[in-house]
């Protein structure tokens, strides 16, 4: 790759690799069982995921504990498409392609949710059941 106006290419050297995202087991105890009192069978486990390596850094950096989970946002026909041709990898857009469009609803209402859920599980009295 050169840059504008450049004779030659860039050097590049990477300076640091962050580690990778490992939970604190008993903050995703507590945030799982919280979740799964409110959300219900909506409510799974997030396999280890590699795109958010950064995300463990500042808690890390505060000496806190953390857990990482996420939440569907996208359209289920776009996907149900995908997964009947079996195109799902290149198909249905992630969060870091300009592609990326999640459906509104429920996806805010989710996401404000699973943050209040998750704050209460560790602030609080966890979750109340949503009855």
């Amino acid at each position: 790759m050169r840059c504008l106006r450049r004779s030659r290419s860039p050097r590049h050297r990477p300076f640091r690799h962050p580690s990778p995202t490992i939970n604190d087991e008993e903050t995703t105890r507590k945030v799982a069982a919280s979740f799964s009192a409110f959300f219900g069978e909506r409510a799974r486990e997030l396999g280890i995921q590699t795109a958010s390596e950064d995300f463990s850094e500042i808690p890390k950096a505060l000496g806190v504990p953390f857990t990482y989970w996420g939440f569907g946002g996208t359209d289920p026909a776009l996907y149900a498409r995908a997964a009947s041709k079996g195109t799902i990898a290149t198909d249905v857009p992630t969060n870091h392609s300009a592609a990326f469009a999640p459906v509104v609803q429920p996806t805010l209402d989710t996401g404000v949710q699973a943050a209040v859920v998750a704050a209460l599980a560790c602030l609080g009295d966890g979750a109340r059941s949503r009855s």
